[in-house]
């Protein structure tokens, strides 16, 4: 009886996970690259990027995660995935293997500027120059890959940035804008 029932257990907790796709560092960093490109276009100066420095920090993850403005481009098995996704995404590290052209600062590391009791920005100049830095979030896929929410932007003083959170749908084997669903300027 305690056998049938670990295996019942095994198997409705195996198949709640498997709403997860697979998703490679590849397909990871086919998204980020895509963009960096866009932001690094506009942006000449950014030097430096992070992971999302926003993640889980001023908003609550219901905003963040929005059945409202999922369920305009998500179906039910798409949203619960996210969902996991997201939650799954609290470590996400930057890797150097796929990201050319920017230096990696670790968010920790740069979040540390500010709690070493001197002005970020002269610690962040200090140590990088005169620049700006992007920040990117893990991107969220959909079921079938199809589609994608990721964050992103940059920040390059005290009141300068700005970044926003966006669905990007792969056409053609190429990622392009859907829509923004939201952001912030400074």
């Amino acid at each position: 009886m305690i056998k049938r029932l670990l295996i019942c257990f095994v198997l409705f907790f195996g198949t709640c996970r498997s709403q997860v796709p697979t998703i490679s560092d590849e397909e990871i960093y086919d998204v980020i690259n895509y963009v960096i490109k866009v932001k690094t276009e506009h942006i000449k100066n950014i030097k430096v990027i992070t992971e999302d420095v926003n993640y889980k920090t001023h908003q609550s993850d219901d905003y963040f995660l929005d059945i409202k403005i999922l369920k305009n481009d998500f179906n039910q098995k798409d949203i619960k995935s996210i969902k996991q996704q997201y939650e799954d995404s609290e470590g996400f590290v930057l890797n150097p293997k796929y990201i050319q052209n920017l230096r990696i600062v670790h968010k920790a590391k740069l979040l540390a500027y500010k709690s070493e009791g001197k002005h970020f920005w002269d610690e962040f100049n200090k140590k990088h120059g005169k620049t700006s830095f992007m920040f990117v979030g893990k991107p969220l896929f959909s079921s079938d890959k199809s589609k994608v929410i990721v964050s992103y932007g940059h920040y390059c003083g005290g009141l300068c940035g700005n970044g926003e959170r966006v669905l990007l749908k792969k056409v053609n084997g190429t990622w392009t804008l859907e829509r923004k669903l939201s952001g912030f300027i400074s």
